[in-house]
């Protein structure tokens, strides 16, 4: 605990967020701490200008927010003004920015069809952002195309720390340069990696596969947090445990595994895909624990929306060919407008409902219609349903 005569102020990383109950957040790590009123108002009042004494509160709260870097102690008074919002009911906590459609790669199971070298214009991405933050905003994920290639990326960059929120670039790693990783300012590059080099290259290009790890190291050198992504599919199937030891190597702090939707190009190269049920034996292969679940009572994805190049706004980036509106109508407009799907409405009622949340629904769709269960997520919870043992594939009736 510091002294009487320290003034108090929150951390740097953290910020204040009033969501569907007052929290308080640390960007840096990606922690979100609920709060009673009490112990929000009690630091809103930590802004620099009071000391321990004059604050007063409980010893047992302030030694806790101490040790979880919540808090930090000043010499001298140093006033830090806080903008705090409000949530909208359902808060929108993760928001998907695809700042360009530019892309130095075409990989083939890319589940976006080839861009026209579009990029989102830096007035509608700073508007994005500021209101993003205004509502409570906890994890923005900037994507592309290759996120890198926007033409203003750098100027983003730099003004992403004025942000409350988490930020996490997501690249394929082959134009992160250990002069670039010192560059960036996110809290968090996530990096695909799909397959050891024969596969991965087989799908993303020769050599990517070895530009990738580059990436990687280069970036956790950097001191900068490194997950990884891998697209599930017949080619690295067989080398999953080979490619799960090496990912283990690299020090990252997540490996996400999952089974793409099938869209964009991989539409026109179906051979990739795993039967659902095979997919789901390698689902446990990850680890780490971010993931965007849905609101309670919700089906996945209800805190989340994506916003793409042309200023499109849908409910994740599969959806942005049938968007709920425009960003010159506001986000928070656009916001409302994605009423979340109640998992009550859901041709599904089995013991897992409230865990797996109806898995990927554009997934689902793809196979089971729109209110179905998705197969991958049910076998991989061991639920057996008959109309999903051969996971057959239908079209996607919204434009996938």
């Amino acid at each position: 605990m510091p002294s009487a005569n320290s003034y108090i102020i929150l951390s740097e990383d953290c910020s204040l967020r009033d969501l569907e109950v007052p929290c308080a957040y640390n960007r840096a790590t990606g922690e979100l701490y609920e709060l009673d009123r009490e112990a929000y108002d009690f630091l809103m009042r930590c802004n620099g200008a009071s000391t321990l004494a004059q604050l007063g509160g409980d010893p047992e709260f302030i030694r806790h927010c101490f040790d979880e870097g919540i808090l930090a102690a000043l010499h001298d008074p140093h006033v830090r003004h806080y903008s705090i919002g409000k949530s909208p009911d359902i808060s929108l906590r993760y928001l998907e920015l695809h700042l360009t459609e530019r892309c130095n790669l075409r990989c083939r199971h890319c589940y976006l069809s080839a861009g026209e070298g579009v990029d989102l214009d830096l007035l509608n991405v700073f508007r994005v952002l500021d209101e993003f933050d205004t509502m409570q905003g906890l994890r923005l994920l900037l994507s592309g195309g290759e996120p890198l290639m926007h033409k203003g990326f750098w100027y983003i960059n730099e003004k992403l720390s004025d942000y409350g929120f988490r930020s996490i670039l997501l690249t394929n790693g082959t134009l992160i340069t250990k002069d670039t990783a010192k560059r960036l300012k996110v809290n968090e590059a996530q990096v695909s990696l799909d397959g050891m080099r024969g596969s991965h290259d087989a799908l993303r290009g020769k050599g990517t596969f070895d530009l990738a790890l580059d990436g990687i190291r280069h970036i956790s050198d950097a001191g900068i947090a490194v997950s990884v992504a891998t697209t599930l599919n017949a080619l690295n199937a067989p080398e999953l445990a080979e490619l799960g030891c090496l990912i283990g190597s690299l020090g990252v702090t997540e490996w996400n595994v999952d089974m793409p939707s099938v869209a964009g190009r991989l539409a026109e190269n179906r051979e990739l895909l795993l039967p659902p049920a095979e997919a789901a034996n390698y689902m446990s292969l990850g680890f780490g624990g971010s993931h965007h679940g849905g609101a309670e009572g919700y089906a996945c994805g209800s805190h989340l929306c994506a916003v793409g190049a042309r200023g499109q706004v849908g409910k994740c980036g599969f959806y942005l060919d049938n968007p709920a509106g425009r960003l010159p109508e506001g986000l928070r407009d656009c916001w409302d407008r994605l009423a979340p799907l109640e998992l009550s409405k859901l041709s599904c009622d089995c013991e897992h409902i409230s865990t797996c949340k109806g898995g990927c629904r554009f997934r689902a769709a793809s196979y089971t219609g729109e209110f179905g269960p998705d197969p991958v997520r049910c076998h991989n919870l061991g639920v057996g349903r008959p109309e999903l043992e051969g996971g057959d594939m239908h079209d996607h009736k919204e434009n996938s």
